[in-house]
């Protein structure tokens, strides 16, 4: 989702960091959050930090993304929802 819906097509992924706080089963409901931190507009640069949670909300891995949005030029202005639907295993 990084770098392709958020901040949209055409970005850069630049790094990541990840601390993983608690073993995830199978079976187990993740929910994955992306929060915009912080934006360098003359770099052109944003900071997504990123957070999943088990079933129980408690968190499973919290992390950090610097990302390089699409130059103006080269966006889609376009509104794109994403498309990410997860399901159990049989």
């Amino acid at each position: 989702m990084i770098g392709t819906e958020l901040p949209g097509p055409g970005a850069v992924y630049l790094s990541q960091s990840l601390k993983f706080l608690r073993p995830v089963k199978l079976n187990d409901t993740i929910t994955a959050r992306v929060e915009v931190a912080e934006i360098l507009h003359g770099r052109n640069r944003m900071c997504l930090r990123t957070e999943c949670l088990n079933g129980r909300g408690e968190p499973v891995l919290t992390g950090e993304a610097w990302v390089m949005p699409a130059e103006p030029a080269q966006r889609d202005d376009r509104r794109i929802e994403p498309a990410v639907a997860l399901a159990r295993a049989a």
